[in-house]
Order: C-alpha cells, then structure tokens, then sequence
C-alpha cells in the first residue's frame, strides 16, 4: 500500500507539506514532579490497546474506524483523495489541514484500506478528474457519489505532522525507548515502537512525523516497507 506511511520515507514529502512556525513542544514535555492535572485526552502520546492487535489514537479505532465515520466527525475540513501513483497503485488518503491534538497543533493524514476497495477504485480513477503530482502519479479529488460509495471503506493509518520539532529526549519521555531504529540516508530516522503500532520519523532537516497503525498490521505497513527503503539506500 502507498499511502502516508510509505510517502513518508521521502524527504520530499515534507518539503511539501505546510510550513510551521517554530513552537516550543511543552505540550510533549512530561508534566513537573508533583503536578496534579490530568493528562489530556485523545493526545499524540495516549496510545489505547482495546484488544490484542488493535489500537485507538485520536478517538480513532485502528482498524474499527471507517471514511463515514471520519466524514461524521471532520465534516468539510476533511479532504480525500484517490491516489493513482505512476506504477499503477492506488491509494485512498484523506488529510485534516488544521488538526489540535491535546493542545498541539498539526496535520492529520488518513489512509484507508485501498486493497479491499481496489475495483471501485479503479472505476472512479476513470470518473474523477484528475490533477497531475510531482511523483508522477495523479491525484482525484473525490465528489460526493465517490465519498458515499466509499464510506465503509476502512480506516488503516494515521500520520500526525505536529507543528513543533521532536527530539530524542522527548520521545524517550512520552513513548520510551524504541524496539529499533532504522536510520534511512543523513537525514531521516525511524524509531519504531511495534507494541503500539507507532513509527516516528525523525527529520533534521524538517516535519517530523508520528505514524499509528494497528499493531498486528505493523510489521507489513510500517516496519517492512521502511526496512526495504533503508536497504535499497
């Protein structure tokens, strides 16, 4: 699947993704000893394991959550759209342009399940007008029949672009230390924390980048495809 998660391994991407002002990442600092306020929910750092395998981020089920449901809750400030990448993929992606996570602003990227929807994906490539994209792939924009048809279609990833810059020490303190690093050329790192699904991509020269998905669908759309990308550098 090429979604948010695998785009995500480029430098390229981020270079396109909205520009943040520098903040400072109090939100992601570990509360002073003996502070008494609650954590703050639905945040980056709150990572629920209903059952074995799944996991809940944001108020989103992993997997459980569908497009309609997403539509319910974003309304017009969500966006999707058919991906057809220049090899023949296809992919559903939505994003949320002015996403607040517990008092961290950023942007949302969505991905959805592509392969279980890839008939009638194919058929609204040839409907949905398309617009070409740098990768040379085409994005469409999907209309309101496309979005209906498509509702029940499943939610598999979220990609969160926080608006502020991580660092080890942060990561260390909200998530711990990660089962394993994956270093991808001089500029991006992974650290990859498997029990909860989650992959953090380290930028030094940009947005970093906090990738969930389904525990028990880590290994195939996270860890593999990023373990294939470092090796073929």
């Amino acid at each position: 699947m090429k979604g948010p998660f695998v785009i995500a391994l480029a430098a390229g991407l981020l270079s396109l993704l909205i520009a943040f002002a520098p903040t400072v990442w109090r939100m992601f600092q570990p509360p002073a000893p003996g502070g008494a306020s609650a954590p703050a929910s639905d945040a980056p750092w709150q990572v629920a394991l209903p059952a074995q395998g799944h996991s809940r981020v944001f108020g989103l089920s992993l997997p459980g959550s569908t497009l309609a449901q997403v539509q319910q809750r974003w309304g017009e400030g969500l966006t999707v759209a058919l991906i057809a990448g220049g090899d023949g993929t296809l992919a559903l992606e939505g994003y949320v342009e002015k996403f607040e996570a517990a008092g961290i602003d950023g942007r949302l990227l969505l991905a959805f399940d592509a392969e279980t929807m890839a008939v009638a994906l194919a058929r609204w490539r040839g409907l949905l007008p398309g617009v070409p994209q740098p990768s040379g792939g085409r994005r469409h924009l999907l209309n309101a029949q496309a979005r209906a048809e498509l509702a029940p279609t499943a939610l598999v990833g979220l990609s969160f672009i926080p608006a502020a810059q991580l660092d080890a020490q942060v990561l260390t303190a909200r998530f711990g230390a990660p089962a394993e690093r994956i270093a991808a050329g001089a500029r991006l790192e992974h650290w990859l924390y498997p029990v909860i699904g989650l992959a953090v991509v380290l930028d030094s020269q940009g947005r970093d980048v906090l990738q969930y998905t389904a525990p028990a669908d880590f290994e195939r759309r996270l860890a593999a495809p990023l373990r294939a990308a470092s090796a073929a550098q």
